[in-house]
């Protein structure tokens, strides 16, 4: 469980860096799954079948199972196992991997507080394998305004709400979305996936069930686990984009000419990769950290973590852009449709850090009449 209350450091010294068996052994099994049924997309859309049979393997992979806790017959997989998992889902199109994925962190976070039975659908295989989803929801800066990045138009919400003195988490049930939704404005088509901002309706919010967490029933700690699990999901996904930019970069500068030489052979050719490589790996070493702490992480490590990855992220990015010529050369590349992906989930990461520190302050979040235009 991720928890502000221990404000003191990771000892990095005592973790362990290296992969154990079964850490390696479930890597390699993503792996083969992605080189085959994923990375592919990156040069060749899918069809519809090929996707359906995509998604259906995906279901295979047993990550509901993973995640489940051991006395419902699962594995209970800790943070570091399932963000190991997830960033080999991003060597193929990000919006691929994140609509595989799209429900592991709800599911873990509501694991971790004992309340997986107040999901509609009570088998938990279904929210990997196509049949439904548990929708991205991210608080945004004004009460009342949320984004979601969601797979099925009727999916449950897992949101935080303020009501009275308390902050709740409550869940909006698909039969209640369209009355608690009040105005739906689209940011982004990511294939099958849609990023919107959304505008409740206070009033039919407070009506949503409560979700019970806990033995204690505690809310309060349950939306920051919410809300750490999503951004800890976020930097998986960017993470594993990022090492899969960079190995693209330094295949593509050792292929490449300019001047009759190896791009690779340039100085400043040579820098820009060694910048992106240390991005790269300086991202994956402190989600590695946060995720292997062991002892709850403190809010403001996990929040210094999501904006570190937002950033970097980018920059990679960029660096890749500049690295292959320019936009007008990138087009036709494997790594093109995550130039496009890229900002969208660094935009929903960069929110949820600034949700993570509203909820973990005593102010409440300011109203629409409030807020700074």
């Amino acid at each position: 469980m991720l928890s502000h209350c221990d404000t003191r450091p990771a000892n990095l010294a005592s973790l362990s860096w290296t992969l154990s068996k079964e850490q390696q052994q479930l890597c390699e099994a993503v792996h083969r799954f992605v080189r085959k049924r994923l990375s592919p997309l990156l040069t060749q859309p899918a069809t519809p079948s090929h996707w359906e049979e995509t998604v259906r393997l995906a279901g295979e992979l047993d990550l509901g199972t993973m995640i489940l806790p051991t006395h419902q017959g699962g594995l209970a997989i800790d943070h570091t196992d399932l963000y190991l998992v997830i960033q080999q889902f991003a060597a193929g199109p990000l919006e691929r991997a994140a609509e595989l994925t799209l429900s592991a962190p709800a599911l873990i976070a509501l694991r971790e507080h004992d309340a997986l039975d107040c999901l509609p659908a009570r088998q938990v295989q279904d929210y990997f394998n196509g049949s439904t989803s548990i929708s991205l929801a991210i608080p945004g800066n004004v009460a009342g305004k949320v984004w979601v990045l969601y797979r099925h138009t009727d999916a449950p919400l897992l949101l935080p709400h303020e009501r009275a003195d308390e902050r709740l988490l409550v869940l909006v049930a698909p039969p209640d979305l369209g009355r608690v939704i009040r105005q739906r404005s689209r940011i982004a088509t990511l294939q099958t996936l849609a990023l919107e901002q959304i505008t409740l309706d206070p009033d039919e919010l407070a009506s949503c069930p409560r979700i019970a967490c806990g033995p204690d029933r505690a809310n309060s700690e349950a939306i920051r686990t919410l809300l750490a699990e999503t951004g800890l999901y976020l930097c998986a996904l960017l993470v594993g984009a990022m090492q899969q930019s960079v190995a693209f970069a330094f295949d593509y500068a050792a292929s490449r000419q300019s001047f009759r030489k190896p791009l690779a052979t340039h100085q400043l050719v040579a820098a820009r990769l060694a910048d992106m490589l240390i991005s790269a790996r300086g991202a994956r070493l402190f989600l590695w950290a946060v995720a292997k702490s062991g002892l709850p992480a403190p809010d403001t490590l996990i929040r210094q973590l999501l904006r570190h990855v937002a950033a970097e992220a980018m920059d990679v990015s960029r660096e890749l852009v500049q690295l292959c010529g320019g936009h007008g050369y990138v087009e036709g590349l494997p790594p093109a449709g995550r130039f496009q992906t890229t900002p969208c989930l660094a935009l929903l990461l960069s929110q949820t850090e600034t949700a993570l520190g509203q909820y973990t302050s005593s102010s409440p979040l300011p109203s629409p009449r409030e807020a700074h235009p």
